[in-house]
C-alpha cells in the first residue's frame, strides 16, 4: 500500500497540519533500494490537507545524510481511512524493525511541538540540513540506547 515518492526530500509542516507523529526509538541497519545501507531512524506522519487527511513513512539515513519517503496508495482520505493508513504505517515499519513511540505530538504545549518541527529530520525539505546529520555513530547509539531505556522504564 505504501511505495517510495523520490520527489518527497522532507515533509515541511505547520503545527496545524500535524495529526500524529511516531518516531522509532531504535535505529536498525537498512537497505533501502537505489540508498547506501545504514542506520536508519522511522517516522510515521499524519497530516491534515485541503482534500482530507494522509500518512507518510519518513525515513531517515543519517549517515548517509538521506531519506526515503513512503507515500499511501491515497493522498486524500477521510477520518475512517486515515486510521486503516497509520496502522498500517506503523505496522509496515515494525516489520523493518522499527520499535515506534508516540510523540503525543497534539497533547504537547506550542513550544514543544515547534522544538520537534525544527529539530526531527521528517520537517526539513532536505536531509542535509537537518542540525547535527553528521553526528558520530557513538552519539547515535547511545541516543538509541536513551531512547530504549525511556520507553522501559514507562513500563
Amino acid at each position: 500500500m505504501f511505495s517510495i515518492d523520490e520527489r518527497f526530500r522532507g515533509l515541511p509542516a505547520s503545527r496545524e497540519l500535524v495529526l500524529a507523529l511516531y518516531q522509532s526509538i531504535n535505529s536498525p541497519h537498512l537497505a533501502i533500494p537505489g540508498k547506501p545501507a545504514g542506520p536508519a531512524q522511522a517516522f510515521v506522519l499524519g497530516l491534515r490537507g485541503a482534500n482530507g487527511f494522509a500518512v507518510f513513512i519518513y525515513l531517515y539515513l543519517s549517515e548517509a545524510q538521506d531519506c526515503a519517503v513512503y507515500v499511501p496508495g491515497r493522498r486524500a482520505a477521510s477520518q475512517d481511512d486515515y486510521q486503516r493508513d497509520e496502522a498500517e504505517a506503523l505496522a509496515f515499519v515494525e516489520s523493518m524493525g522499527f520499535m515506534m513511540d508516540d510523540a503525543h505530538f497534539r497533547s504537547l504545549p506550542t513550544p514543544g511541538q515547534d522544538e520537534l518541527l525544527k529539530t526531527l529530520p521528517v520537517f526539513y525539505k532536505d536531509p542535509k540540513l537537518v542540525p547535527g546529520a553528521a553526528k558520530s555513530r557513538a552519539d547515535e547509539k547511545r541516543t538509541a540506547s536513551m531512547n530504549l531505556g525511556r520507553l522501559l522504564a514507562s513500563f
